[in-house]
């Protein structure tokens, strides 16, 4: 019995010791972030001449000039169009894709999962196909469609392609589908018809893969940089991804602006992350589990 005893007390400190080795190599990146946003240039270009500790810490933590600069525009890089600007226009992007999304997700899962048609298994087995067609191989007929119908700089033209999400229809058909069709027929016994069905008894059931679903689309959509970077050419309609490439592609590059820009890139998925953490992990671990 000490036998197991110690071989589950070294297993668990193996586990501990690995979990935060890999938390360390996680955290190094931001704590980075953070630390250059608060440096100004000629303490990041002189930094092989300073002790240990002003190599890692800037001098003074209320040095804000970074981060007011970007987030007015007023640096080499950006040309006087301010960074806000471009994180509204990834807000206005993610804000109105996931709706539609979310509803054509929804929807096409319902139907995968819970009615019964020719063909059904097929029709799904090619929707999840385009799971594996990579985003380059459609980019190029998709931006002819957007070109030719005149969406290029347009808001719309940069939503299209996140309307329809396979991954979303994957996760939440595996979701309804532990779902007791008793619930449904009782629901019809009753005289309901089936929008009320669905909005009322399969909705509220798969609530947190929902959570998880457009935490992580939301994700997608934020990140995203090959398609805006083909549908976009003005500057007031850049995302923040094209934004921030304006930083990386000069030749002359002042790493404090870059890492402020990118600091205040990632708040809002941090915020996410947070507000919804709960919801992410019921979502992701209940994935594929049948009832």
């Amino acid at each position: 019995m000490k036998g197991k005893d110690l071989k589950s007390a070294s297993g668990r400190l193996a586990s501990a010791l690995l979990l935060g080795l890999f938390f360390v190599f996680i955290i190094i990146p931001f704590v980075t972030i953070l630390l250059t946003a608060f440096k100004t240039n000629p303490e990041i270009v002189d930094m092989p001449n300073r002790t240990l500790y002003h190599r890692l810490f800037p001098d003074s933590w209320t040095n804000f000039s970074n981060l007011v600069n970007v987030w007015t525009g007023n640096t080499i890089s950006q040309m006087g169009l301010p960074f806000w600007r471009s994180l509204v226009n990834s807000f206005i992007v993610l804000i109105v894709t996931i709706v539609p999304g979310l509803a054509l997700a929804l929807t096409a899962a319902y139907s995968f999962a819970k009615f019964k048609f020719p063909g059904k298994e097929i029709a799904y087995f090619l929707f999840l196909g385009m799971l594996m067609i990579p985003t380059e191989m459609t980019s190029i007929p998709l931006y002819m469609m957007v070109s030719r119908a005149r969406l290029v700089n347009t808001y719309i033209g940069l939503m299209v392609p996140s309307f329809m999400s396979a991954f979303g229809t994957f996760l939440l058909r595996s979701a309804m589908e532990p779902i007791p069709a008793s619930y449904i027929e009782a629901g019809r016994v009753d005289g309901a018809g089936e929008f009320w069905i669905f909005s009322r008894i399969i909705v509220p059931m798969v609530q947190p893969f929902i959570v998880t679903f457009l935490v992580i689309k939301s994700v997608w959509t934020w990140n995203d940089f090959f398609w805006p970077f083909l549908v976009v050419t003005r500057g007031e309609m850049r995302t923040l991804t094209l934004a921030l490439n304006r930083f990386i592609t000069d030749i002359a590059q002042y790493w404090g602006e870059v890492m402020a820009a990118v600091m205040i890139s990632i708040v809002p998925l941090l915020i996410i992350f947070v507000a919804f953490n709960s919801n992410i992990k019921t979502g992701l671990m209940n994935t594929g589990i049948k009832g």
